[in-house]
């Protein structure tokens, strides 16, 4: 497959000449017949490619559920509550948080509908058989404009870092556009002008500057979709300040294969994930350009430390996780695991949750904070 998609790209460049990063990495995470992602090559796990925070178990999605709940209840426990789903890959996450609701939550379960969008039709047939017992709540949309326009939740969980990134080079006192080109024995780069005029500092030579412009698409989607409620993102990255920093000389670009790291996304294009962390400060500002408001910013070790808290006060159970659960917890804490890796960032329109949600209390000031250049943390 990685043979034959390079071909593919190969023969677009001796058409096309070199083509621009992005657009590579879109081809090679999603295209038809060869992408990672749209073909069956994509395996997330202890044995698969990449360790998410769904792979420890279903504690996490009994805390997102948690999350979901709080919403809900913001906004006034409405009956036509949706909870949409983007990214849910073989509908684990899916089944973990309906289930946390149908326990935990039951009377809010009995109104809500889960909707996942998902462009893929082995991942739909994947999400389809294991989402079976939750099946009257389930919906699918191949796109967000598909789904229509819906009051409630969007969440999203390692989304945003497989959207293509266009990577910039600081040459003197220019900024050089990094291309792909070659054939199909040997794909390599090349830098070429840009019209892009990114307004950062000074940088030394060879600084690697990575920029999303698709994540603006995807959140004027989002944000189209999704008329009230919250939009939750769970992801790792950092505020523009840290995304920028001097010392990030070569960007955040990195690929995964067998639970193994590299940093050659043009070897095996569609054999491996690609991915660059998130800039929460560009995501933020994308959304507060069509109304939306950022409510809370925390890494998942304060994120989820709120949610437990909150959970001591709604049961008055001192133990409310089990001792698989604990486990779990515990790795989804871990600092030098997933816990300051993984961020989380609540977006708001037509609500100001009060008080605010839980996962969002115990952000300590002054360190995770998203305000810069006017924005707001």
């Amino acid at each position: 497959m990685a043979i034959a998609l390079t071909r593919k790209l190969t023969a677009s460049i001796r058409t096309f000449g070199p083509m621009r990063f992005d657009r590579f990495m879109e081809a090679a995470l999603f295209d038809p017949e060869g992408g990672y992602y749209s073909t069956h090559r994509a395996r997330i796990g202890k044995t698969g490619d990449f360790f998410t925070s769904v792979s420890v178990g279903p504690v996490y999605g009994r805390f997102i559920a948690a999350q979901i709940a709080e919403v809900h209840a913001s906004l006034g426990s409405r009956e036509d509550f949706v909870i949409v789903e983007q990214g849910g890959n073989d509908g684990t996450l899916a089944l973990d948080i309906l289930n946390s609701l149908q326990s935990d939550f039951p009377d809010l379960y009995a109104t809500i509908t889960y909707a996942l969008v998902e462009p893929f039709v082995h991942l739909t047939n994947l999400q389809r058989e294991r989402l079976s017992v939750h099946a009257k709540k389930v919906i699918w949309a191949e796109t967000l404009p598909a789904l229509g326009t819906v009051e409630g939740m969007h969440f999203s969980n390692e989304y945003a870092d497989a959207l293509p990134v266009r990577l910039l080079v600081r040459k003197g006192d220019f900024w050089m556009e990094r291309h792909v080109t070659g054939d199909a024995d040997h794909l390599h780069y090349v830098d070429l002008p840009t019209e892009l005029s990114p307004n950062l500092p000074q940088m030394p030579e060879g600084y690697i500057a990575e920029f999303r412009p698709a994540v603006e698409i995807w959140i004027q989607e989002v944000c189209t979709c999704l008329k009230r409620g919250v939009i939750l993102v769970a992801d790792y990255g950092f505020p523009q300040r840290d995304f920028f920093a001097p010392w990030r000389s070569e960007g955040t670009l990195s690929c995964y294969r067998s639970n193994c790291r590299d940093d050659d996304p043009l070897d095996s294009p569609g054999e491996k994930d690609i991915t660059a962390h998130v800039n929460f400060s560009a995501l933020s500002a994308a959304a507060q350009a069509h109304g939306w408001t950022s409510i809370g910013y925390a890494d998942q070790c304060h994120f989820l430390t709120g949610i437990l808290e909150s959970m001591l006060e709604r049961t008055g159970n001192p133990s409310p996780l089990s001792i698989r659960e604990r486990s779990g917890f515990l790795t989804l804490m871990h600092p030098e695991m997933m816990g300051t890796q993984f961020k989380f960032l609540a977006l708001a329109n037509g609500i100001h949750p009060e008080p605010p949600l839980s996962g969002f209390r115990n952000s300590p000031a002054g360190v995770l904070k998203l305000r810069e250049s006017g924005e707001e943390s």
